[in-house]
């Protein structure tokens, strides 16, 4: 039986467990296949409502969360509406030794009453209670690129510490096609541009053209527009990036810049040693 979407929420305790939201929702592609979905400050669990015994529970820590999204199905007669939450957690690989971040996506219909519009309502509180619930998270992250502050002294510029930026963060992206064997803007549209999306990071990629093409970017940027540099090439590609903030008339304000690294390069040694050191 539908709820109705103006009655108030269920109650946050199911089960013993105490949970910032709980919905049942059906599956996307059967909607006679319902699942509960319980979120906590910490995690998301789902288990498929069933009569028999030994319902399978999954659990989603939301440090491995990178967004969550609400959005409408593709057939305009359906009037669910549906939210789609991104998952990275540590995985076993396939045939081979040790873990990886692998890509988990979670999509749930919401489907509560007969009006399209307040359906999606209830999807858009979902996706935004997971999204806080997941940046609320970001500092107990391991594994993520960090960014850098740096700062000035005496002449010589120094790593000042390593930190994370506020989200929604406005990013210019700036990539070196021809890095990592002529791999790295592969790397950046098959990999961590569909990542970006799911995130809702809005960005602006920076392709460059010639050698000291960054530098001059930078030098000349409005700052103010972005809240961090991310770098996806080799280490050549930072000390571009660093020589044109230091180009600046307004250096000492520039440097303060975040600066990000995706490792695109063949060796990718800085990024290697500020991610150890990160840890």
């Amino acid at each position: 039986m539908e709820r109705d979407a103006s009655e108030p929420d269920p109650s946050r305790s199911r089960n013993g467990v105490v949970g910032v939201l709980y919905g049942e929702f059906t599956d996307t592609l059967n909607d006679r296949v319902r699942y509960s979905v319980i979120l906590t400050e910490s995690a998301l669990t789902i288990q498929r409502i069933s009569s028999s015994p030994g319902r399978t529970k999954v659990v989603f820590n939301l440090t491995d969360c990178v967004g969550c999204r609400a959005h409408r199905g593709p057939d305009s007669a359906d009037v669910g509406a549906y939210f789609t939450a991104y998952f990275y957690p540590f995985k076993r690989r396939w045939m081979s030794a040790g873990v990886a971040r692998q890509r988990v996506e979670q999509c749930f219909r919401v489907a509560l009453v007969q009006d399209p519009d307040a359906n999606l309502q209830e999807a858009e509180r979902w996706a935004h209670a997971i999204r806080d619930a997941s940046v609320l998270q970001a500092p107990r992250r391991h594994g993520l690129t960090p960014l850098l502050e740096l700062q000035e002294t005496d002449g010589e510029l120094t790593l000042l510490h390593i930190t994370m930026v506020r989200r929604p963060c406005r990013v210019m992206i700036l990539v070196n096609p021809h890095s990592g064997r002529g791999q790295a803007l592969h790397l950046f549209t098959g990999h961590m541009q569909g990542m970006l999306t799911e995130a809702a990071v809005p960005y602006t990629l920076v392709i460059t053209e010639h050698q000291n093409h960054a530098r001059e970017v930078v030098r000349k940027a409005d700052l103010s527009q972005w809240d961090a540099l991310v770098i996806m090439s080799g280490d050549g590609l930072l000390f571009e990036v660093i020589n044109g903030l230091m180009e600046r008339e307004d250096w000492r304000e520039a440097i303060q810049t975040p600066l990000g690294i995706l490792p695109g390069g063949s060796g990718n040694a800085l990024a290697a040693s500020v991610h150890h050191y990160s840890q």
